[in-house]
């Protein structure tokens, strides 16, 4: 089951403009995938970035079904019309009080029982295509959950020194993801960029090395 790519981080020598990017706001929640195929048409198999996992679940299950309300059969009716073989969905579990990842306290209860928890689509890959390029990728799935769509926008050094100091509308925390191109054409861009006050919250609740680790993801 393809994993979700790790996306650079905006800083130092690494960094690299992307004019007129596509820019999503970056949910605070959990990457999971979600496999489809058109042989049995159904949802074969859900995972995290490193294992897979089922209903009964502690962590993820409830995504199962959340997915199930929300996406699953309007994605699947997507994959059919584009006649994809297959298909995988990353998306973000998230909920209002989730943080770095976290939906449960130290004894595995929900941080609230009555969140009300989402599974927001971020990238979709068919068989054989790589990501969706953002242009594709917004135009088949605008209108279902997903990661709020910014706009177009000019990715500087500028632009994500505004995202840092909280300048850019529409962020929830944590920050945003700049993208361009196209897996399928091998020229797909991602770059990601955070913000102070998630940042300091990250380094306020967590030790130096499990805080810049949390900050680098």
């Amino acid at each position: 089951m393809k994993a979700y790519p790790s996306i650079s981080r905006a800083t130092g020598m690494t960094f690299q403009e992307i004019p007129n990017a596509y820019v999503f706001d970056k949910l605070d929640g959990s990457n999971l995938r979600f496999e489809w195929t058109r042989k049995r048409k159904q949802w074969m198999k859900f995972g995290t970035r490193t294992r897979l996992f089922d209903a009964s679940d502690w962590q993820f299950g409830r995504a199962i079904k959340i997915f199930a309300e929300t996406l699953a059969d309007p994605v699947a009716k997507i994959a059919t019309d584009q006649r994809w073989e297959s298909v995988i969905v990353f998306a973000e579990h998230w909920g209002p009080n989730s943080f770095a990842g976290c939906h449960h306290d130290a004894q595995n209860q929900p941080l609230d029982p009555d969140d009300q928890m989402r599974v927001d689509l971020i990238d979709v890959a068919p068989h054989k295509q790589g990501l969706l390029g953002p242009a594709e990728y917004l135009k088949l799935f605008e209108g279902l959950p997903i990661a709020k769509f910014l706009g177009r926008l000019n990715w500087t050094r500028g632009f994500v020194e505004r995202v840092w100091s909280g300048d850019v509308e529409g962020i929830t925390l944590e920050g945003v993801v700049g993208k361009a191109g196209h897996g399928k054409t091998h020229d797909l861009v991602m770059a990601k960029a955070k913000t102070k006050a998630w940042v300091d919250r990250v380094k306020a609740r967590y030790a130096p090395d499990e805080a810049e680790k949390l900050i680098s993801s």
